[in-house]
């Protein structure tokens, strides 16, 4: 079985930004410093300025290009972390090795689209949420590829370090995103164990990786909102699915199965200031395909072998696909349901 295809980026569509949901800001004075901040009074000082989140994306934007260009990790690293730096290192390797290789990650630019989030601190880290429109580009066919609007999450670790991106994340469209305080007032980030949303946020991802890996029909499934999901239907138990009845209209005797699990990278989660919040977490989604002691074997090759080094026939293929996800909670009182905002996947590992 050439395990092709199933490991491209969930490009959904252009913009989930409203404009009656963006933030109304006033104008901010021009500053210099990316790790100062502007001198405020209240109980609450919002760090980072308009201005300065401007001159942030410049760089992470700049940062971005060269990498995506180069296929160079290098040109990241002072610029992205975690799940973003997975991603798009993953993401190189493959298509340095096999250049046909159709998922390519959305363009960041610097063209910052007005819904911003900002940590209200005096200490650090300092982190913020971010939107920004991507660029079309072409995939290795010379087709064009969607422009989705990102989330960036972005985090400074301690003062005079640059904030780096852990999360680029493609906001479905059609969504509006909930409303929200003005980001000169500032918001907070949310303990994972609070209780007042719908879910805790240390059980969002664990419950959607339940609903992936067992479908909607889960009782986990109970407080999400999976109208027109863009995972349900290609990814998890669809996915082993779909692969199986393949597998069986060609007579092989292959075993397939999945399994998903919340990842590693913290949870981040912003309250909107306008009751809910927003939650950015990452699954991670490990697909098997086993020859099950038959003599049809899968293989390894393309993306796999670029990933994990392995070639031709195996007993088994594993790969590990990470879904970044971005949702909003609404409070237990609201009486809504939790909405998936968007979600970039990407093949990130591969083995056996």
């Amino acid at each position: 079985m050439a395990l092709a295809g199933l490991g491209l980026t969930a490009a959904l569509a252009v913009s989930g930004c409203s404009a009656n949901y963006w933030p109304d800001f006033s104008p901010e004075p021009e500053v210099t410093a990316e790790g100062s901040a502007p001198e405020q009074t209240g109980l609450a000082p919002v760090p980072v300025t308009e201005a300065q989140t401007q001159t942030i994306i410049d760089r992470v934007a700049a940062a971005a290009a060269k990498g995506d260009e180069s296929l160079s990790v290098d040109e990241l690293t002072s610029r992205f972390k975690g799940d973003a730096l997975a991603q798009r290192t993953a993401n190189y390797k493959i298509r340095s090795e096999v250049p046909e290789y159709g998922s390519v990650p959305a363009k960041i630019t610097n063209e910052m689209l007005g819904y911003r989030l900002v940590q209200s601190t005096e200490v650090w880290p300092r982190t913020m949420f971010v939107t920004v429109a991507s660029e079309a580009g072409t995939d290795a066919d010379g087709n064009a590829t969607d422009a989705p609007s990102l989330a960036l999450i972005l985090t400074q670790r301690a003062p005079q370090v640059d904030f780096r991106v852990s999360r680029v994340i493609s906001l479905r469209g059609g969504l509006d995103m909930p409303k929200a305080a003005p980001a000169e007032e500032g918001t907070a980030l949310l303990s994972d164990d609070i209780e007042s949303l719908v879910l805790k946020p240390a059980d969002v991802g664990a419950s959607y990786a339940a609903i992936l890996q067992g479908g909607a029909e889960v009782p986990e499934a109970a407080p999400f909102d999976l109208t027109d999901d863009p995972l349900l239907d290609h990814y998890g138990k669809a996915w082993a699915a779909d692969a199986k009845a393949k597998s069986d209209a060609e007579e092989k005797t292959q075993k397939y199965s999945v399994s998903v699990a919340q990842g590693e990278e913290p949870i981040v989660s912003f309250s909107t200031g306008a009751g809910g919040a927003l939650i950015a977490t990452t699954v991670v989604e490990s697909q098997v395909v086993d020859s099950d002691g038959g003599r049809y074997k899968p293989q390894a090759e393309g993306a796999v072998s670029a990933l994990s080094g392995l070639t031709g026939q195996q007993d088994k293929i594993v790969r590990n696909v990470a879904h970044q996800l971005l949702f909003f909670v609404p409070n237990k009182e609201d009486g809504s349901k939790i909405q998936l905002l968007g979600v970039t996947s990407e093949l990130v590992g591969a083995g056996k």
